[in-house]
């Protein structure tokens, strides 16, 4: 591994750790190359400044494994990638909590907003048959979020403490209520 290829790595880690925890805005470039034991100016050198830092980071997300799912396999798989055990002390540096952490940011915000569009409810919305897929996909979206909200952040009661077969079954449940079509009349 090359000298700059560590010295990006260290950077990329930190901020990671850093952006996805703490949010985009309230992170300092010294606060991350300061974590990473490097001089603050390869930021720029490296990302051209702190937002392609973060941006960085966000490339490494890896596509969500629900969406290559059969279509009868999706709500399953969609399920298991949120009902996954969950360990407060350890599980802190995660996409979960980067999207929660930073979709509020006064800077951030959009772009996190436009990821979970473009990433996530846009292929959703295409894996889904029939009409009202578009809202089918958001209410889904929103029951896997909520749950993992309600159980990761709050450690709601009856939720947090659910193994992850039971919790995997009840999101399951609510998943299909999300994507049943309504009718309008």
């Amino acid at each position: 591994m090359s000298k700059s290829g560590s010295t990006k790595e260290k950077l990329v880690a930190s901020a990671r750790e850093l952006f996805w925890t703490r949010g985009y805005s309230n992170v300092s470039v010294r606060d991350i190359t300061g974590s990473a034991g490097v001089d603050a100016a390869l930021v720029s050198r490296y990302f051209g400044g702190k937002q392609g830092l973060f941006e960085a980071t966000l490339a490494e997300i890896p596509p969500w494994d629900a969406l290559t799912a059969e279509p009868g396999e999706l709500l399953k798989k969609a399920a298991e990638s949120f009902a996954h055990p969950f360990d407060p002390e350890a599980d802190v540096t995660n996409v979960f909590t980067m999207l929660l952490t930073n979709v509020i940011d006064p800077e951030m915000g959009g772009m996190i907003r436009e990821l979970v569009q473009t990433e996530l409810a846009d292929p959703l919305t295409g894996k889904i048959d029939g009409p009202e897929a578009r809202e089918r996909a958001a209410l889904l979206l929103a029951v896997l979020f909520g749950v993992a909200l309600m159980r990761k952040n709050f450690r709601l009661e009856g939720l947090a403490d659910k193994s992850p077969e039971q919790l995997q079954a009840e999101i399951i449940r609510l998943g299909r209520v999300a994507l049943e079509i309504r009718d309008q009349r």
